[in-house]
């Protein structure tokens, strides 16, 4: 039996080890975009919501940025605390959910949600947000999307994707970059009075990885995840002979284009 919509979002601690090693992390360029963007302080006070296994946490406290990662699963903020502790890097870890925090009111320059936000309930997290945000201070949401633009391999694995899981339910996720994700997105700002108006700006980068992690990536989607073990063999043959059509073979590495989508919001000043 397939995983619904809202038990999906529940279902990434099962795989924390698999997300945080094939999941595509973030360039510098967007972090200086969102400090440019927002007007950020040297060394801003950010908060990240849904924080994962710190893929963004991570970037964002090795430019010297101050972190509170906001994670509810338990078996994700285990994997982000030892990648911190590994890589040298200081950073506060809260195991809460998006929509309440626990944070001090007005304690941020800045709230993040990387690759999360298409989880959270929209209008609880947005009032959150202004809750723990300072005024004149912002918000940054953003995502990657793999980009079919520059791909004829993207384009095949997303039909591929259509195909399989085109049902309404996983719908809500693979439109998560597309227009109705974002009429969502700028929708949950224009119904909040603590914002102004959302901005939306598109961002490229590339990902280098094997056809292996490829497929290791792809198996940490969680409408992947969610199939019964027959069907997850299924799609993973037919991603492989994809892989090969387009001829990435084992031992060569492949390029993955992506565009991040970056939403920016700033809190009202007081």
């Amino acid at each position: 039996m397939r995983l619904r919509y809202p038990e999906r979002a529940r279902s990434f601690d099962a795989w924390a080890g698999d997300y945080d090693r094939y999941r595509p992390g973030y360039p510098d360029v967007l972090f200086e975009e969102i400090s440019r963007r927002l007007q950020l302080p040297e060394r801003p006070l950010v908060v990240d919501l849904g924080a994962g296994t710190g893929r963004a946490s991570l970037a964002m406290a090795a430019l010297g940025w101050r972190v509170t990662a906001v994670e509810p699963g338990k078996p994700m903020l285990e994997v982000l605390r030892a990648q911190a502790a590994n890589q040298g890097l200081v950073l506060a870890t809260v195991q809460a959910s998006a929509e309440a925090t626990g944070l001090d009111p007005a304690s941020a320059d800045l709230a993040t949600a990387a690759q999360s936000f298409h989880w959270f309930d929209h209008a609880a997290a947005v009032m959150e947000m202004a809750r723990v945000v300072k005024p004149g201070g912002g918000v940054a949401l953003f995502w990657n999307v793999r980009d079919a633009d520059r791909s004829a391999f993207v384009v095949d694995y997303h039909n591929l994707l259509e195909r399989l899981f085109g049902d309404a339910d996983t719908g809500q996720y693979l439109q998560a970059g597309r227009s109705t994700g974002r009429e969502r997105t700028q929708q949950a700002f224009e119904d909040s009075p603590g914002f102004d108006q959302p901005l939306l700006a598109e961002l490229q980068h590339d990902a280098q990885m094997t056809p292996d992690d490829f497929v290791g990536m792809a198996f940490t989607a969680s409408y992947v995840r969610a199939l019964p073990a027959d069907e997850q063999e299924r799609f993973r043959t037919e991603l492989n002979a994809l892989l090969t059509r387009h001829g990435h073979v084992q031992g060569e590495r492949l390029t993955v284009p992506y565009r991040i989508d970056l939403w920016t919001a700033r809190r009202h000043a007081a």
